[in-house]
């Protein structure tokens, strides 16, 4: 008789922390508008804010920490279902979960994101484009899909490699990817915390091989069978330190550089190119990395144990991440205005697209096609009955 293969374990601290890194997109986003100085185009900015530097610090930390995080546990877990189904099943999986949610995106999401930013800006440039290129603006510009296509384009990478003979398990590679990551981050051109944008299906050469190497560096990690430490945690000091210095640096750069435009990008140089900004692209890259580690440690020491709740946010987070950018576009519009402290819109902001992700995800999502194409069939869980009381005899 042959035994029954035995289940494989469920990572439930890497699950909550995907789930966070993925989330922490609503926080990101919300925070445009209320940032002193406009960091990329935005449709909508409180002029209140004046020079408090409270939330560029909440988006240069967010920025520079949720992308590295996800794409690191996407190589693990990459890695992981390629061992357990093979490559094969491995690239039909990732074109379910990543390519169909893509694709529809495309067509819906960022349609209705440039619409809402068209609309709450009053058509003002950059968004006085003519509606008819709505349907395909994803050509020019995947909004903040862009996160799924080159993780996409990383699986296809993996794959093809694999089918090559490549099997992730040379240490020596290890000391490799961190100072590759290093140098794209010395050829990057915006001088903002994290790496450049990428809005384009041609990604752009120095952030896509930034971020590679967290992905290449996790699925190395799981190879090797590396375990989670909870000691971990203790690199989230260093990581502080190092985001303090760096943030200085670039608020020092930004006060000799060319004085910025609203509405436009900052001024773009090689981050090589400024003794500033090279110092402050290589703190970043270290802060990067130590806070993949530390936030790992940190996730393994409170979030080991099974939990439907942590299960059922990471199922929706995905969900969450998709429809996000319009809904927080939207708030902002609603509550610029509002006669009341900023630091109270950016909450309402948050909490507000939350609580409608949230609630959609529940009604529209969660037990429809859509999320059976994110995440699997999900099914209703059923109350245990209620015992009923002997009769007496």
């Amino acid at each position: 008789m042959v035994d029954a293969p035995k289940p494989s374990p469920r990572y439930y601290d890497l699950d909550a922390l995907r789930a966070v890194a993925t989330v922490l997109g609503i926080a990101l986003h919300a925070s445009f508008f209320v940032l002193p100085e406009l960091v990329y185009p935005w449709p909508v900015h409180d002029k209140s804010v004046g020079d408090d530097p409270t939330y560029h610090i909440i988006f240069d930390i967010t920025h520079g920490l949720r992308t590295p995080v996800f794409y690191l546990l996407s190589g693990m877990f990459t890695v992981l279902l390629w061992e357990r189904r093979g490559l094969h099943a491995l690239g039909m999986h990732r074109l379910k979960r990543l390519g169909i949610p893509l694709a529809v995106g495309c067509f819906t999401i960022v349609p209705l994101t440039a619409l809402a930013m068209a609309l709450t800006s009053g058509r003002q440039p950059p968004y006085d484009f003519p509606f008819w290129v709505l349907p395909i603006l994803w050509i020019f510009a995947t909004m903040h899909l862009w996160f799924l296509w080159n993780l996409l384009l990383m699986v296809g990478m993996a794959i093809i490699m694999a089918r090559m003979g490549v099997e992730f398990r040379n240490p020596r590679v290890w000391l490799l990817v961190i100072p590759i990551s290093a140098v794209a981050s010395l050829l990057m051109q915006e001088p903002v915390f994290g790496a450049d944008s990428m809005q384009s299906l041609l990604p752009k050469p120095a952030t896509f091989v930034f971020y590679s190497c967290f992905f290449f560096f996790g699925a190395l990690f799981y190879r090797q069978g590396v375990n989670v430490r909870r000691w971990w945690t203790v690199a989230l000091l260093p990581a502080a330190i190092v985001f303090s210095i760096s943030f200085l640096l670039l608020r020092e750069y930004a006060a000799v550089a060319k004085p910025f435009t609203p509405g436009e990008l900052p001024e773009h140089v090689w981050m090589f190119s400024n003794t500033l900004t090279a110092v402050s692209a290589l703190l970043e890259t270290a802060f990067a990395w130590l806070t993949c580690f530390g936030l790992m440690g940190l996730f393994r020491w409170l979030m080991s144990r099974p939990s439907f709740t942590v299960r059922y946010l990471s199922d929706a987070s995905y969900w969450m991440y998709m429809a996000h950018l319009p809904l927080v576009i939207v708030a902002n519009w609603m509550v610029v205005d509002w006669p009341i402290s900023y630091h109270l819109k950016y909450i309402v902001t948050c909490a507000s697209v939350t609580v409608v992700l949230l609630i959609t995800y529940q009604l529209f999502v969660r037990y429809t096609f859509v999320g059976k194409a994110m995440n699997g069939p999900r099914t209703r869980r059923r109350r245990a009955p209620k015992p009923v009381a002997a009769e007496s005899v």
